[in-house]
């Protein structure tokens, strides 16, 4: 099927979540001119029906749809999440990747950002297969740092600030992704163990920090990525060892 027509699929699809899905509400939705013969040739080919006023869904156009939905709004979520990419942006990128993205790439994205029920819009992701059997099996994939059970290794996946500010900052201390981590530490402040160092850390860079818990049973997951960094003064404070273990510095965060 080509591109110009899943996006008429899409649209009905979408339409019909929110109102009673018409032509004319279709042809608002639809980046692309929608006119009868479309629909015409779309019912010729089984995947909806048209009465002249309204377009419904046959199981095979439904099938496609929510496969269309499904794609865009994970690639949105992934944008969103991964590279907090603004509306405008993430939304031109899912516009392309929906028609490109194989159900078992889909799948892999939906377990790694722990099986998303709604996009960044707040719009519902349909489930896929992974959300009934692979949610039984390792729940949430990916989690900050601040959810993190005590005592559990990680590997950061990546670094969300909520100021973009203090992307550089954070990663210029060697929190960068594939890093693996330990968490020894809760409270007054995170504390966690990489790379044969240890280091404090503020809540709100706890939460910024995004990992996927590691299971122990696999030595090879366990093997630190190669990295380099600086010890600075800021947003963290360093200690040799646990004698001399001091406190996160509380600075106003930009």
């Amino acid at each position: 099927m080509n591109p110009r027509d899943e996006e008429i699929l899409e649209s009905v699809w979408a339409v019909s979540e929110s109102g009673s899905p018409t032509l004319k509400a279709i042809q608002g939705r639809c980046p692309d001119e929608v006119s009868e013969e479309d629909l015409s040739r779309l019912e010729d080919q089984g995947h909806l029906t048209y009465d002249g006023h309204e377009v419904f869904l046959t199981e095979k156009g439904k099938h496609k749809a929510r496969n269309l939905i499904r794609c865009h709004r994970l690639a949105e979520s992934l944008l969103y999440t991964v590279f907090d990419m603004d509306w405008e942006g993430r939304e031109e990128l899912a516009c392309q990747a929906e028609h490109t993205l194989v159900p078992e790439l889909a799948d892999g994205i939906c377990t790694l950002l722990g099986h998303p029920t709604e996009c960044p819009d707040g719009k519902p992701i349909p489930p896929g297969v992974c959300c009934v059997t692979q949610q039984q099996m390792i729940g949430r994939k990916v989690i900050p740092l601040s959810e993190l059970e005590l005592g559990c290794n990680a590997r950061i996946l990546f670094v969300k600030p909520k100021n973009r500010d203090r992307l550089h900052e954070i990663t210029t201390f060697g929190l960068t992704p594939g890093v693996t981590i330990t968490l020894q530490q809760r409270s007054p402040s995170y504390r966690i163990r990489f790379d044969g160092t240890e280091m404090a850390l503020d809540h709100r860079v706890a939460q910024d920090l995004f990992v996927c818990p590691i299971n122990e049973e696999d030595p090879a997951a366990l093997v630190p990525a190669p990295h380099t960094h600086q010890r600075r003064k800021g947003l963290f404070r360093w200690a040799r060892s646990k004698e001399k273990w001091t406190e996160p510095v509380n600075v106003a965060l930009p």
